[in-house]
């Protein structure tokens, strides 16, 4: 898929946002929902008990809205503040997608990003910079990348564009986008116990 291919499909699908994930549960509310990786909304596993409760519950959902032995789309990203001092960016993956082949997309200025309460949070010059790669998902395949994300140290969400869905991992969840307001009630309410205690669903 080239990045054009990308950017026809996410405008077409997701045109109210760029592609960075915590903008999209504010973009489309009525479509999403999110589930905590731990009991009682616990954001950090502390022992392999917990770490084996956050990576079952997160290949249980991301198999069930995938499909496993499902092709996805990978998207990751890294915050750039110093674009301006002339070094060429070069995505740094992680380990557990050092070996994948990236795609490069358009960076995102931050400061587009800026609201009226937060009106000088980002600066000219400064962006959000955005690679894709196709994945074959698998269930406890990818644990790795699952737990660095956990460990905050990669933001990365998957597309599905046949099922018409993001998932995005985060240090103490998941994050889900689906077609429409009716499939997210029937997911919401299949994973209604592991919800967010709090009214506001975060």
């Amino acid at each position: 898929m080239t990045p054009s291919q990308f950017e026809g499909i996410w405008t077409s699908k997701y045109p109210l946002t760029p592609p960075i994930a915590y903008l999209l549960r504010d973009a489309y509310p009525e479509r999403w929902f999110r589930i905590h990786s731990l009991p009682e909304s616990k954001r950090y596993p502390e022992d392999e008990s917990d770490w084996s409760i956050l990576l079952d519950r997160q290949n249980s959902l991301i198999s069930d809205l995938l499909g496993n032995n499902s092709d996805v789309l990978l998207v990751a990203g890294e915050y750039a503040f110093d674009s301006n001092n002339g070094h060429v960016w070069e995505f740094s993956p992680v380990d557990s997608i050092h070996h994948l082949p990236f795609t490069e997309l358009k960076p995102v200025p931050l400061e587009t990003l800026n609201t009226e309460r937060n009106l000088n949070e980002f600066k000219p010059g400064e962006f959000y910079r955005l690679v894709f790669s196709t994945i074959h998902w698998q269930s406890s395949t990818w644990d790795k990348l699952l737990k660095e994300i956990a460990y905050d140290e990669l933001r990365a969400f998957f597309i599905s564009i046949a099922n018409e869905l993001i998932i995005a991992p985060y240090d103490g969840g998941i994050d889900i986008i689906l077609k429409d307001e009716p499939t997210r009630n029937i997911y919401k309410t299949k994973y209604k116990d592991w919800l967010s205690i709090h009214e506001s669903g975060l």
